[in-house]
């Protein structure tokens, strides 16, 4: 999880997902330095899901386009709604061919 919550909702997905992938993580500042995925508050009690990468290093020669970033994001959104559906949750996708897609979740 990447912020404190305490919604239930955000508590009962980060347990879900915490067994099988690894949480963003972030560093004193709040920029990400670790892709994984990120739980905030969604509508109406559900959690809202989305995978996080860290911003590129410009400079670098070797960094991924942002084509390869929004392949990525797209990719695990659908592998952490498979994991949350799996455990008996309802999902509903945003945005799946969009550059930062995200799920909700309901608990079941």
């Amino acid at each position: 999880m990447s912020y404190p919550s305490t919604d239930p909702a955000v508590a009962a997905a980060a347990s879900v997902l915490a067994g099988k992938h690894e949480a963003a993580r972030y560093n004193e500042y709040g920029a990400c330095t670790a892709s994984g995925y990120r739980i905030d508050e969604g509508r109406d009690g559900m959690a809202r899901v989305m995978h996080v990468v860290p911003n590129v290093d410009l400079f670098d020669p070797e960094r991924p386009s942002d084509d390869e970033l929004a392949e990525e994001r797209q990719e695990m959104v659908l592998v952490y709604a498979d994991t949350l559906e799996a455990a008996g949750w309802t999902v509903i996708r945003r945005g799946p061919r969009s550059r930062k897609p995200y799920l909700l979740g309901a608990q079941p």
